[in-house]
């Protein structure tokens, strides 16, 4: 076999003339433009990185902002809850301070009605028990009602003051209230009596009032002596009361 060292000589520079114009004109271009491309998608995945990076620091700001926010409304419903806690301790406490104030006032108020009524009921018995005795005392007889009271009248006069036994004296109006039209010897013995009383005679008139029920009262402008049973009576009603009229 022959080797053409020529012909091997041209292939060889042909095949480093294409290998020459393959790596200016592909292997190069190729080169770089992979180059550029790997720095592009460096700087995209360095972009991204970056976004990436933005986007995990809103995402904790968020997180943050939401934690603070739920911890923000836990504390505002704490606080809601522990208002409302006084709120409805204050209206009960209010509420139970109204009830007991009312208790109070009904308690007092049927005190007050339960006194009335105990008063009323013993009034009532008071009047009863004088309007009964005076009933009883108006069955005596005539005769028992204007001479035995003459000297009990008479000892009214004489308990006088001087000083209103004179204007008693003095008095020309002299009234003597009666139970009943007097007999003639009734009225000579009160004129008898009242004279002695007085030191001397004395005018009076004659005034009938049955509910005197019994006893003599003489009356003047200045004064008033009483010898009846309608004043006992009286006197026995008020003695049955206290000074502001309770039994």
């Amino acid at each position: 076999m022959k080797i053409d060292w020529s012909t091997l000589a041209l292939q060889t520079v042909n095949v480093l003339i294409l290998v020459w114009l393959l790596q200016r004109y592909l292997f190069r271009p190729v080169a770089r433009i992979i180059a550029e491309r790997q720095s592009a998608a460096q700087a995209l995945i360095a972009d991204a990185e970056a976004v990436r990076l933005a986007v995990r620091k809103e995402l904790d700001a968020m997180t943050a902002d939401r934690a603070q926010l739920a911890a923000r409304r836990a504390e505002a419903l704490a606080q809601i809850e522990r208002d409302a806690d006084q709120q409805r301790a204050a209206l009960l406490a209010a509420a139970h301070e109204e009830a007991d104030r009312l208790r109070a006032e009904a308690v007092a108020e049927i005190e007050l009605d339960r006194a009335a009524l105990a008063h009323e009921a013993s009034a009532r018995a008071v009047e009863l028990a004088v309007d009964v005795a005076r009933k009883l005392l108006e069955r005596v007889p005539d005769s028992m009602r204007v001479e035995p009271f003459i000297e009990g009248l008479v000892n009214g006069v004489n308990g006088l003051s001087p000083t209103a036994r004179q204007a008693l004296l003095a008095d020309a109006s002299l009234q003597l209230t009666v139970p009943r039209a007097l007999t003639a010897h009734e009225q000579h013995t009160c004129e008898a009596a009242l004279s002695a009383a007085l030191g001397h005679a004395v005018a009076w008139r004659a005034q009938i009032d049955g509910t005197l029920v019994a006893g003599l009262e003489l009356a003047g402008r200045h004064g008033i002596v009483r010898n009846s049973w309608r004043d006992q009576l009286e006197q026995v009603r008020n003695g049955l009361f206290d000074g502001d009229g309770r039994v």
